[in-house]
Parts: structure tokens; C-alpha cells; sequence
């Protein structure tokens, strides 16, 4: 009896040795880099080619501040799921909806030759986060880019659909043997894809591209970075990785710049690695080269509208390639239109409602917690 009772009472989380500061500005920066990387991809004159390894950025820096605010809210109990659902609501669907809702209208409008039945189903398709099925299983929609983007977040909030109910089980009950878990499932997913990038004999696969297992190495890494970081357990080692942070920046643009469309998951194993690295040297360093560059006010700027940019450039891309086609002109009046679309969104959507959501849910503030968007 008096053994269970401590067992009960017992401390059930270390308390961690070293805790990184609340406020990180640069992690903002570095959801600007991400922002940045897809929009090379997406500009009419398309510069970068690989510019979806900035998705692998923002899926890394995801599982990164979500886990930390799992973590941190499990060393006061437990996680309350429903309130996490209502925030991921909160913070996604406002801007989602929005973009949906006058995407539809353009495509009814402006495309007779779909019919509406075509036009809704990749508007659900996108609502209920299952873009990435359609894709993954070769059924694209035939509103094509006009949605398809939204396979992004069909990733993420799968991913999210299941790892709170993980840490419930797994992380409460002992941290070292989940993080030890977590670690096996990396190695999984690693060689998963490095098995289809270094084997496969076909062009392009769209479920190597598309499919939730073969980008789940770049969250599956951040959540384990955060569990590391929230446990004080970083070694010396990992800490010596901190100054090649600015290396890394450096590297992810040639890595978006070369032509591997056709190795999709050696590009997110390569990403990966690289966001493990900045993230690890602007949490422990944030006073480095790297720390300052992504915590300057332009990265921060960006990185905090990077969901409406993300959502509205794909809209505003169509428009300028018909009106000016793959040029210079389409590339500048572009930019133009998705920042005043995305500030616009940013100022009058999404902050108001998620305001809004904040004080009818008592919440507190949550500084590490604001999700990255693609997702």
C-alpha cells in the first residue's frame, strides 16, 4: 500500500536541466525562411526548383513547438485534448475558409468547363485535411493547383490527429522509453525514404511527394528535438552542432535551387537534417549570426503572416500567369498582390478571431506555441 501510494505521488517529469526561454523570436525567423523557400517554387519564373523542402522546414519547426507545448502542459497533469483540437481549429480554419470561400466563387465564376461538383470536392477535400489521400493514392482533384496545395496541412493535422493521444500513453508514462520510441519510429521513416529516393526507377511518385509516412521524418524529428529540449537531456555533442546554424541557412536555398523532383524523400531527409541543425543552434544559441538573422524584423514579419502567404499566393500565382505569363512583371505584381491579400487576412482574420477564441476559452498566453503554417 505505501509503495503505491508514492508511486502515485511521485514527481512524474524531471524537471528539466537546462529550459529554453519563452519568447524565441528566431523561431518565427525560421518559419519565414520556410515561407520564403515555397515561394521560390511558386513564383511565375519559378527560381527554385526544390522549393518544397521549405514544407519540410515548416513540418520540423511544427513538431518542434507543439510537442514543447504538450510536454509543458503534460508536467501540469495531463493534456487537455479537446481545448488542443479547438486551438488548431482556431488558429487554421478562419484563413482556410476564407481562401476557400472566394476560391470557389473564382473557380465558378471563371471556369465554366468545372462542374460544381468538381469545384466543392477539393473545397471538403481541404476542410477535413484529406488532400493528401487523394494525391497520395493518384486521384488528384481537377481544380488542380487551385487546391492542391492544402496537402500540406492534410499532413500535419494527421500527424496531429494521433500524437497527443501518443504522449498521453507513451510520454506520461515514461519520457526516456517515448523518446527512445520516438527515436525508433525516425529510423523507420528514414529508411523509408531514402529506400524510395535511392530505388525507385519512375520519375516521380506521388506518394514518395505526397504521402503522410514519407513526410512524417521531419516532424517525427522536431517532436523528439522538443522532448530532448524540454528534458534538459541535449549532450555536448548536439550542442556542437549549434554553430554550424548559419551554414545551414545558407544550405537550404541550394538545396531548394537544384533539380531533384524526381528524389523527393532525399530532399526531406537532407532538409531535415539541415532544419534539425538551425533549430538546434537558435534554441540553445539565440544570440548567434543565425539567432540574430532569423530573429531581424523582416523574418519576423514574415514568418508570422507565413500561413496567409501560404494559403493566398497559390490564388494570386494563377491570376498573374494568365495575365503576364513566366515573367519578371508576373513575378513583382505576384508579391504585391499576395502580401496586401495576406496582410489583409493576417490583420482582419486571422489575429481577430483567434483573439476572439482566447478570452471565450480563458487561455493563457502561449509564447512557444504559435503553429507554424503551412503545416
Amino acid at each position: 500500500m505505501g509503495t503505491g501510494t508514492r508511486r502515485r505521488h511521485r514527481r512524474p517529469f524531471p524537471e528539466p536541466l537546462v529550459r529554453p526561454t519563452g519568447n524565441q523570436p528566431a523561431l518565427d525567423g525560421v518559419r519565414g525562411m520556410a515561407i520564403l523557400l515555397v515561394l521560390g517554387q511558386h513564383a511565375p519564373t519559378k527560381p527554385l526548383i526544390n522549393g518544397y523542402v521549405g514544407v519540410t522546414v515548416f513540418f520540423c519547426l511544427s513538431g518542434y513547438l507543439i510537442t514543447s507545448l504538450l510536454v509543458r502542459e503534460l508536467r501540469t497533469g495531463t493534456i487537455d485534448v479537446r481545448a488542443f483540437y479547438r486551438r488548431r481549429a482556431a488558429r487554421l480554419y478562419p484563413a482556410l475558409v476564407t481562401v476557400a470561400a472566394v476560391t470557389i466563387v473564382v473557380l465558378l465564376v471563371g471556369r465554366r468547363d468545372l462542374g460544381v461538383g468538381q469545384v466543392l470536392a477539393p473545397a471538403g477535400a481541404a476542410a477535413t485535411y484529406t488532400t493528401s489521400l487523394f494525391d497520395w493514392a493518384s486521384h488528384p482533384f481537377a481544380t488542380q493547383d487551385y487546391f492542391n496545395y492544402t496537402w500540406t496541412l492534410s499532413v500535419e493535422e494527421q500527424f496531429y490527429l494521433l500524437w497527443p493521444f501518443a504522449l498521453l500513453r507513451g510520454y506520461r508514462h515514461s519520457p526516456p522509453a517515448f523518446a527512445a520510441l520516438t527515436a525508433s519510429l525516425i529510423g523507420i521513416t528514414l529508411a523509408l525514404d531514402l529506400n524510395l529516393g535511392l530505388s525507385q526507377k519512375i520519375l516521380f511518385d506521388q506518394h514518395e511527394y505526397f504521402g503522410t509516412d514519407t513526410n512524417a521524418l521531419p516532424i517525427l524529428v522536431g517532436s523528439l528535438l522538443a522532448i530532448v529540449v524540454q528534458n534538459g537531456w541535449l549532450s555536448g555533442a548536439v550542442r556542437r552542432l549549434a554553430p554550424c546554424a548559419l551554414l545551414a541557412v545558407a544550405l537550404l536555398p541550394v538545396l531548394a535551387y537544384r533539380n531533384d523532383t524526381y528524389h523527393t524523400s532525399l530532399v526531406i531527409v537532407a532538409g531535415t537534417a539541415l532544419t534539425l541543425v538551425i533549430l538546434t543552434g537558435v534554441v540553445t544559441r539565440p544570440g548567434s549570426a543565425a539567432g540574430v538573422l532569423l530573429a531581424s524584423a523582416p523574418m519576423r514579419w514574415l514568418g508570422e503572416r507565413s500561413y496567409s502567404i501560404y494559403l493566398w499566393n497559390v490564388l494570386a500565382r494563377i491570376g498573374m500567369l494568365t495575365l503576364f505569363g513566366h515573367s519578371v512583371v508576373g513575378d513583382v505584381v505576384w508579391v504585391a498582390v499576395f502580401v496586401v491579400l495576406a496582410e489583409a487576412s493576417f490583420r482582419f482574420v486571422e489575429r481577430p478571431l483567434r483573439a476572439r477564441f482566447a478570452r471565450r476559452s480563458g487561455a493563457l498566453p502561449r509564447p512557444l506555441l504559435v503553429p507554424p503554417r503551412v503545416s
